[in-house]
């Protein structure tokens, strides 16, 4: 997914000043409108949870895929399944 890919690159350590993401939509749908928006919603929290918590892989999709629930600091357990979730809706609106 396109989205997993943008994030990941937005969690690199790298000055932002220096960084630009661009992402072309041939309009061939009002869904991709939608899910953008949702994503853009996603990326505040992924972006802190990744920065917070030193995160690697940064793709959402690539890390939920490998990453076990934390059990050691429950804030990080907190943060982590909110975001599961949110990243679960994302895998079935792909589909």
């Amino acid at each position: 997914m396109v989205i997993n890919r943008v994030l990941s690159v937005m969690a690199y350590d790298y000055p932002l000043e220096k960084l630009s993401i661009y992402l072309s939509d041939d309009g061939g749908s009002e869904l991709t409108f939608y899910a953008m928006l949702e994503a853009a919603t996603f990326s505040k929290k992924w972006l802190a949870f990744c920065k917070k918590f030193k995160v690697e892989p940064t793709s959402p999709e690539a890390y939920f895929r490998i990453a076990f629930k934390p059990d050691i600091d429950p804030l990080m357990v907190k943060d982590w399944l909110s975001l599961k979730v949110i990243n679960l809706s994302f895998i079935i609106m792909d589909v």
